[in-house]
């Protein structure tokens, strides 16, 4: 049998680990935000930040009363695409405009893949993670490796 001919996708690589760094900062009060810690901006007062674990002590003495830190992470996958094809590949089996120009390094999109909830974070023009809840990570991973040819 002859092998499909390449397409972007082919040039993906795929990469999950579990996201025990995420903690969720919700802000009530404009104080600032913290400027030192990556931070993903995922509803309108609502902030993930990202390897942050070992500094949540600090980070909560410096917000006080204007806020609050809950760490989620122990319930999320971070599967991180590298390639050029990373937005093919999220249009399988998804309902998202992955082209368009404003969704660049440093957006931040929530939306629906093959039924499960993700947040799409670009991190590059060749690479973006993509978080989503621990349950559903074996069945998005499953779909984007037989997408891959994989399995």
């Amino acid at each position: 049998m002859a092998k499909a001919p390449a397409t972007v996708i082919d040039a993906v690589a795929l990469t999950t680990a579990p996201a025990g760094d995420v903690i969720a900062l919700d802000l009530w009060d404009d104080i600032g935000l913290p400027d030192d810690v990556r931070m993903l901006q995922v509803e309108p007062r609502r902030w993930w930040l990202i390897d942050a674990s070992d500094r949540a002590a600090d980070i909560a003495a410096r917000i006080g009363d204007a806020g609050a830190l809950t760490p989620i992470g122990g319930g999320l996958v971070r599967a991180t695409l590298t390639g050029p094809g990373w937005r093919a590949l999220l249009t399988i089996s998804g309902c998202f405009d992955t082209e368009n120009p404003g969704f660049g390094p440093g957006q931040v999109a929530a939306t629906i893949i093959h039924h499960v909830p993700v947040w799409i974070a670009v991190t590059g023009d060749d690479e973006c993670q993509v978080h989503m809840a621990s349950s559903y990570a074996p069945t998005v991973s499953a779909l984007w490796t037989q997408a891959l040819g994989l399995s």
